[in-house]
């Protein structure tokens, strides 16, 4: 359930500060272009093909303390395929979504085990990134899932959209929800 009225006033403000922040919000497209170029899972050299596709992403799938890209870099330095394998499964749309995601992320968490260098305390892939990944093979499918900002934006627009703590597979599946039923709207 949303408020329409309050969503109503959420769109105005978002068509009227999007002109204005153009320029901030455009790489994101451009890393949606750049990806779908690029993107080729049966590449010969998959690491090669994972760092240019994944090239313009700057801070979608690299920030302050958090490094997806460059994990998913290390495993494929360690196995390639076993990486290719990861993005197959997580790309085949036949499959339940949220087992494709928390299968990429066991599937992560034995590569961080396995070929640990003694400095894999973390592999990074988490709901944000797995989404990206997503979003970017996807772009009229999927949405970029943060935690806080669909925690926000449900609360502006009064939706009974409630996220669950440690509900992540959940949580991704209902923000997909929510934001399906507003593109609708």
């Amino acid at each position: 359930m949303i408020n329409h009225e309050k969503l109503s006033a959420v769109i105005a403000a978002y068509k009227e500060y999007f002109p204005e922040h153009w320029q901030d919000e455009m790489y994101k497209w451009e890393a949606i272009q750049h990806f779908q170029k690029h993107w080729d899972i049966n590449a010969e050299n998959f690491l090669d093909m994972f760092v240019v596709a994944t090239d313009k992403t700057f801070n979608l799938l690299a920030n302050m303390n958090n490094y997806p890209r460059s994990m998913i870099k290390a495993f494929a330095t360690a196995d390639a395929e076993a990486v290719r394998g990861m993005f197959i499964n997580l790309y085949d749309e036949s499959k339940n979504l949220a087992e494709r995601i928390e299968q990429f992320q066991v599937s992560s968490d034995e590569m961080r085990l396995k070929y640990d260098d003694g400095t894999w305390r973390q592999h990074y892939q988490g709901e944000n990134a797995i989404t990206t990944y997503l979003w970017l093979r996807y772009p009229d499918k999927y949405y970029i899932y943060k935690y806080s900002e669909i925690r926000a934006f449900a609360k502006a627009i009064e939706s009974d959209f409630v996220q669950k703590k440690g509900g992540s597979t959940f949580n991704v599946e209902a923000g997909l929800k929510l934001y399906n039923e507003v593109r609708e709207i």
